[in-house]
């Protein structure tokens, strides 16, 4: 088995349309120890199967996704939301997922220095019962286009005032290649980050500036490699998630796709300093 394939996952969100067996079936066959679990999914299956079915395909979770909305703007009341959120803590750690993803929510009609403030004491207090059980979670930045009904963290500087904000052990970042490297300073703005890195998340775009549509990575024209080579060299050695939202890519049922994906991460992976 690749080194890099050691360090590979497969996101459900990328097989939106497929059962969580058809899942692991998968991540067996390309080789992979990893998935990320998406919570509808594996709800819809019940917690207890989805342990049970990880356990006897010997598939560890790299994250689960999504936990937040603390901003109110998807109509779930702050308090039942931190309640929720506790108990995917919980399960994780139950199923040893070591990264949840966090996605705060939109600003909506919050002025900013009371949104920052709800979402910060949300996350410490989520935080401060993750640490409990060893969980870390990860925002997720989203470009502007994107984010509609899923953050207002739209840009890895506004990533990076959330997280100094908070200044807690146990929150960190959800890296999205499909988000980054569309801002022009992204080099500069992920460089103070890379510490607080938990997770980065590997997708392309059709076009190489401000694609509107993604697909699987190495298949369109963003510079994923050099987004790699940069990580690497500046000491990232977490997990990458194929984390690709894409009608095309929800539609397929076969697993050649999917294979040369792999093949194209791992001939782009650049080589370890000591090799």
């Amino acid at each position: 088995m690749s080194p890099v394939a050691l360090r590979l996952a497969i996101s459900q969100m990328t097989t939106k349309k497929w059962a969580l067996q058809d899942d692991l079936d998968l991540a067996t066959e390309l080789g992979l120890l990893h998935v990320g679990l998406w919570r509808w999914k594996y709800e819809e299956e019940t917690e207890q199967r989805t342990a049970d079915l990880l356990e006897n395909y010997g598939i560890h979770p790299s994250s689960i996704s999504f936990i937040g909305g603390f901003t109110g703007t998807n109509g779930y009341l702050l308090e039942d939301v931190m309640a929720e959120s506790k108990n995917v803590i919980r399960y994780a750690s139950w199923i040893g997922a070591s990264t949840i993803v966090v996605s705060t929510g939109e600003r909506g009609t919050h002025i900013q220095k009371h949104v920052m403030r709800v979402v910060r004491d949300s996350l410490v207090e989520l935080a401060d019962f993750a640490a409990e059980y060893d969980i870390h979670l990860a925002l997720s930045p989203m470009t502007p286009s994107t984010a509609h009904g899923w953050t207002f963290v739209t840009s890895l500087r506004k990533c990076r005032e959330v997280i100094e904000q908070c200044n807690h052990d146990h929150i960190g970042v959800c890296l999205h290649s499909f988000h980054t490297l569309q801002e022009r300073h992204w080099k500069a703005e992920l460089r103070p980050l890379i510490s607080k890195l938990k997770l980065v998340r590997l997708s392309d775009g059709l076009t190489a500036s401000k694609p509107r549509k993604q697909c699987l990575p190495f298949a369109g024209k963003m510079n994923l490699a050099a987004m790699l080579d940069f990580l690497e060299s500046n000491g990232y050695r977490n997990l990458y998630e194929i984390d690709t939202w894409s009608d095309e890519v929800w539609q397929c049922e076969q697993i050649e796709p999917f294979q040369k994906c792999l093949q194209e991460i791992i001939t782009n992976f650049p080589s370890a300093p000591d090799q």
